[in-house]
Order: structure tokens, then sequence, then C-alpha cells
């Protein structure tokens, strides 16, 4: 069958065999039921909607939007399906992915995230978060805090995915550092046992429950600290507390909600204890 595509965009019938779902695609979740749904909706009338596709050799095309359409044509025993094709740089099917995406209430806030760090880490054309921003509708805040679950343990993800924990609860996770994560995972979940004691049931706790245990454990709030933040000699190996990067102050854009609550906060540098009063009981005696 002949697959040469003679204009920039062109519509077609083609065979599934002919599809190939694409690596780049940041959704990585499908409902089963929804699935089956779908493909009860494509027996009886067929692909209303075009897929999204780019040619990748003479006998093949990978899928930009639309891999959900395809699964369920394939559940449905389809031959054909509708498609938009189109010629696309790297560049350009991740932002038509990343879009197609979030335009649908059900895409997965990981999947969001990890399709903005590829969008970010392009290196032509090089994209800013206030770009990626404008491009998908959204704020940079937004962008930005995304982002910051690609940062999660893999502990967290699974749980993430898993619906075990919410994103008020992964966004609080991902602020903080790797060896951190595990213990706040834990915080999130309480246990509750049974009459008798003989068994217990794993309770996810609020998202306020997981803030007040962050802020009692993990960080410490600046404006309440003994010592004078600006001076460099304070702990020679880290600097002032003004020029730390440890600091929420640092990242208004991340952090800018919770600046507005308790204002500039230290997520205790490494070589800092791992709990508020330690670090002011360290930070005290390098200065005493």
């Amino acid at each position: 069958m002949e697959t040469t595509v003679i204009n920039a965009t062109e519509y077609r019938e083609l065979p599934l065999v002919l599809l190939n779902e694409s690596k780049t695609n940041p959704r990585r979740v499908f409902d089963d039921v929804s699935l089956r749904e779908l493909a009860a909706s494509i027996r009886s009338q067929g692909v209303l909607s075009p897929l999204l596709v780019r040619p990748l050799t003479e006998n093949g095309f990978e899928i930009v939007a639309g891999a959900r359409r395809y699964r369920a044509a394939q559940m449905a025993e389809a031959v054909t399906v509708p498609v938009r094709i189109k010629q696309m740089n790297d560049a350009e099917v991740l932002e038509a992915q990343l879009v197609e995406n979030l335009i649908r209430a059900e895409i997965h806030p990981m999947e969001e995230a990890e399709g903005f760090a590829r969008l970010l880490a392009l290196e032509e054309p090089k994209y800013s978060i206030e770009q990626i921003a404008a491009k998908v509708g959204k704020q940079p805040s937004f962008v930005a805090s995304r982002l910051k679950l690609v940062d999660l343990v893999p502990g967290a993800v699974d749980a993430f995915y898993a619906n075990e924990i919410g994103v008020g609860h992964a966004l609080l996770l991902a602020k903080l550092p790797a060896d951190q994560q595990q213990q706040a995972l834990s915080a999130c979940f309480k246990e509750a046992y049974n009459r008798g004691g003989a068994t217990s049931t794993r309770i996810l706790l609020p998202v306020r429950n997981l803030q007040f245990w962050i802020e009692t454990n993990v960080l410490l709030i600046l404006k309440d600290a003994p010592f004078d933040k600006r001076d460099a000699q304070l702990v020679s190996t880290v600097g002032s507390c003004a020029d730390c990067p440890k600091r929420t102050g640092h990242n208004k854009l991340l952090f800018g909600d919770d600046l507005g609550k308790q204002g500039d906060q230290c997520k205790l540098c490494g070589i800092w204890a791992t709990a508020s009063l330690s670090c002011w009981l360290f930070v005290a005696a390098q200065i005493a």
C-alpha cells in the first residue's frame, strides 16, 4: 500500500497495522472500563474523530494524538481508522501531545509532569516554564509545581499512580529532598485498628496533616531563627541563609503559597540536621 504523504497535511483511512504508539506520549494510564465503552461505540459508529499521526517510514506512522482511540479500535477489531497525517518534528510532536492531553480531565498529574519535563528538556527549540505555560494555557506556577512531581521517589510515584495519595500530598512530598520523602510518605497515613486489635486498616490523612508534619519535622521558619540569616560565615560550608537555594524563598514560583502562609522557610541543607530543633541547635553551636 502506498503511504507517501504528498501534502503537508492530509486525511486518510489507514490500517491499524501501520500505526505505532508514540514513546513520548505523556499519557501512560488507560482506564479499562472507559476503553471498553469506547470500543463498543466504535463497533456501532466507527471512529468519529481522526487520529493525528506523522509518517515514520515508508510503512509506518507514529500516533501523535489518539492513542486511546487506537487502543479502543483494536478492542473493537476495526481494520482501519481515520487519520490526519501531518509532517512534524519532535518538538512539534511533544507540543501537540501535551496540549491534546491537557484538555482531557482524566490525564494523571504525573503524566502531565513528565510531558512538561520532556518539553523543557528539548535542545531545539528551547522552552522556559513561562513559554510552556503560555502554550498550554496555564499559570507558570502551575507548570512549576507539576514539574516538581518528577522529583518524587519511586515509592511515592507508585502510591500516587495507585491513588493511595492525592495530588496535594504528592506536591508536598515532591518539594522535599529524596531522603526525606519516604518518611513523609509514611506520615500521610494512620493505622486504624479494628475491634479487638487483630487487624488494621491504613487510612489516608488529609493534606493539612502532612503539611503540619512537614512544618514540625522538616522546615525551619527562618524569621524565628535566633541568628543572622545574612551572615556568610554562619556555616562556612553553606554560607548565609539569604543566599541558600534550600530556602523556600529562593523559588517563589514553586513555593509562593507557602511563603504567604509561613514566610521564608529552610528546607534544611544536606549537611544540616533533618528536624527544625536539631537544625537550630546545630547552628547555635556554630555561632556560640
